[in-house]
């Protein structure tokens, strides 16, 4: 006897199944990201793309002034598949899953340190990146100007005013 719904059934078939697999590095979404960021570059050619379902992600390895690395990898079972794919490479030891909040995360090397608040700098110095990429990873925005009035689409011709989905203009006054 089964306590399953169909709707439940119905759910699972919808879900696509977990796939990780481990890429080249320049497969990685973020590889350019990372690479104009990382501070000891001879470590790319050993990095990897870990690809969580159809998104590939760079994991770069310990080494140099590198001492540990993470991926944010959300479900535990995404993460505990992460790590799984890691295991045993070179220059992701001790790869292991930690949570964080809501989310779980693979990490490798060594754990940062056990302090509430890392600066910036130390946490960039404890992940290899170099100090420039500090003020490169959130430049400096505009202050917001104010925003324009959204005028009526009465005010605008015809042929230029929102349609139904027959083609006809919508709104008051339309013609």
């Amino acid at each position: 006897m089964s306590l399953r719904t169909a709707a439940a059934e119905q759910h699972d078939r919808a879900r696509p199944p977990l796939t990780v697999a481990v890429l080249p590095a320049r497969a990685a979404y973020d590889y350019e990201f990372v690479a104009a960021r990382l501070h000891d570059q001879s470590l790319l050619p050993r990095s990897v793309a870990v690809r969580i379902f159809r998104i590939p992600l760079l994991a770069v390895p310990v080494g140099g002034c590198r001492r540990g690395g993470r991926i944010d990898a959300g479900p535990a079972a995404v993460a505990l598949a992460v790590r799984d794919a890691l295991l045993g490479r070179p220059g992701f030891p001790m790869a292991r899953v930690s949570l964080s909040g809501e989310s779980w995360f693979v990490e490798w090397g060594e754990r940062p340190p056990d302090r509430p608040a890392l600066d910036a700098r130390e946490r960039l110095h404890f992940f290899g990146y170099s100090a420039s990429s500090l003020t490169a990873e959130c430049p400096q925005q505009p202050p917001h100007a104010p925003l324009a009035a959204v005028s009526a689409d009465n005010d605008l011709p015809v042929h230029q005013r929102a349609r139904d989905s027959r083609g006809e203009p919508m709104g008051e006054g339309s013609q």
